[in-house]
């Protein structure tokens, strides 16, 4: 087949992870595809994310995993990640309980932070809003792996019933086994409680 300047070759619809672009390696034509450019930029640095594009309820304090927040297939090396969680509870004294899993072989770091109603004292309860006087930031911190039983939750319940509050998951990840990173979700009692649509994360590979 003849030579084609790029200028002259059809536009492509949209980018995709399979298709592929020519290279010069080392002297030798050879071909990349836009996913092995993405994998090579995730260890520079380039951050990966994920985004809910559903509800996840659930009415037990037995938690399952909401798969769309999830990572897959971090290989050995540190990571930092976030998750902005947006989460209601249908009962003013039930909160949303929260997990960090990983499959493999990692260590971790990590916290989960909110706003709550108090002022000068740690209420324990979660807020919406919050009073224009000042709020304080609470926080629960761990150190380890949960899945049917999340140890991450405001446990005074939320102020406002029904309405999202921003529940934020930050962390440090030193993977030694390839595994996957995932996030769970239970209700502090059998009482509905709900990580809603839009809840997203970003994970960033630093070594």
């Amino acid at each position: 087949m003849a030579d084609t300047k790029t200028s002259a070759l059809s536009a492509a619809s949209a980018a995709a992870g399979a298709n592929e672009i020519p290279i010069n390696e080392a002297g030798t034509s050879k071909k990349v595809t836009v996913t092995q450019i993405r994998d090579y930029l995730k260890t520079l640095g380039l951050p990966e994310i994920v985004r809910l594009s559903s509800d996840h309820a659930i009415s037990s304090v037995t938690a399952t995993e909401v798969t769309g927040l999830q990572f897959t297939g971090l290989v050995a090396g540190t990571y930092i990640f976030e998750y902005f969680v947006l989460a209601q509870s249908a009962t003013s004294t039930v909160s949303p309980m929260l997990g960090i899993n990983f499959t493999g072989t990692a260590t971790a770091r990590f916290r989960m932070r909110y706003p709550g109603t108090g002022t000068t004292a740690i209420s324990g309860v979660a807020d919406d809003v919050g009073a224009t006087s000042g709020q304080i930031e609470e926080s629960v911190a761990q150190t380890t792996f949960s899945t049917t039983t999340p140890n991450l939750g405001a446990t005074g319940g939320v102020a406002t019933t029904g309405t999202n509050i921003l529940y934020i998951i930050e962390g440090v990840l030193i993977v030694t086994a390839t595994g996957d990173l995932e996030v769970w979700h239970g209700s502090e009692t059998a009482t509905s409680t709900t990580v809603k649509t839009d809840s997203c994360g970003r994970l960033t590979r630093v070594a």
